[in-house]
């Protein structure tokens, strides 16, 4: 029986003509744990945090794919905004940070992606640089284009690490649209940070207690026209279909 993935969904309140409120998922994220041999569930945005009910949706995941979005809230580490940081609508914000931090004591396996990879680091008591371009950089890098497009890079993988052995290389180009990335000085608790771009900032990060928790700043949902992208996902499919 393929396993189930439970994939966190956008959220918004449109604007034009009558307002209403929106959850949403983009299909390349479904796409892809569907071609992983995973069926995606997707997570709606409950209006409350209700710890029974993060119950009642986490029994019924065997893997976890945290997506993309604005910035998490910076009260979440005991910051103020800074004037480039674009946070969540205050439902997702509170609602993701609590399904990570549960599914995490629960020990499901987690595939954490851009804003996933942040909400993994400061679920475990991490921070963020809430703007990269505020960062000393010898060789500064390109994270994020102004019309919200993608930027490539390459990054770095330690090797002997879980994600570099998943994708079977130590270096790889990667699409990147994020201005906010995890403080390497302050990483969450049991995280290793073991991918960095040229300029230092960390991309990849990783459970140091041997669970399944892999975060990857870069989106590879778009990039699965590529084995090693690709191979992410396969890889949580694989460790979900485990815990069946």
């Amino acid at each position: 029986m393929r396993p189930l993935i439970g994939v966190t969904c956008s959220f918004e309140q449109t604007n034009g003509g009558s307002p209403r409120l929106r959850a949403f998922i983009n299909a390349a994220y479904t796409d892809a744990v569907f071609a992983a041999g995973g069926i995606p569930f997707p997570i709606p945005t409950p209006a409350d945090v209700d710890p029974a009910l993060l119950e009642d949706v986490l029994v019924r995941c065997d893997g976890l794919l945290l997506t993309g979005g604005p910035d998490l809230h910076p009260r979440h580490y005991a910051q103020a905004p800074h004037p480039k940081t674009e946070v969540l609508h205050e439902r997702r914000d509170r609602f993701d940070i609590a399904l990570f931090r549960r599914a995490d004591e629960l020990r499901r396996p987690i595939l954490a992606i851009c804003l996933g990879c942040q909400i993994a680091s400061v679920g475990r008591g991490g921070c963020l640089v809430q703007h990269v371009d505020d960062l000393p950089r010898e060789r500064p890098v390109r994270h994020y284009s102004d019309d919200h497009g993608s930027v490539y890079h390459d990054v770095d993988l330690v090797p002997g690490s879980r994600i570099a052995e998943i994708v079977g290389r130590t270096r790889l180009e990667v699409n990147s649209r994020h201005h906010q990335v995890v403080d390497a000085t302050r990483l969450g608790e049991r995280l290793t940070a073991v991918g960095f771009a040229p300029d230092g900032t960390v991309e990849a990060a990783e459970s140091s207690d041997g669970r399944f928790l892999i975060a990857v700043q870069w989106h590879p949902e778009d990039m699965t026209d590529r084995v090693e992208h690709r191979r992410l996902f396969e890889a949580l499919v694989r460790e979900a279909a485990r815990s069946q």
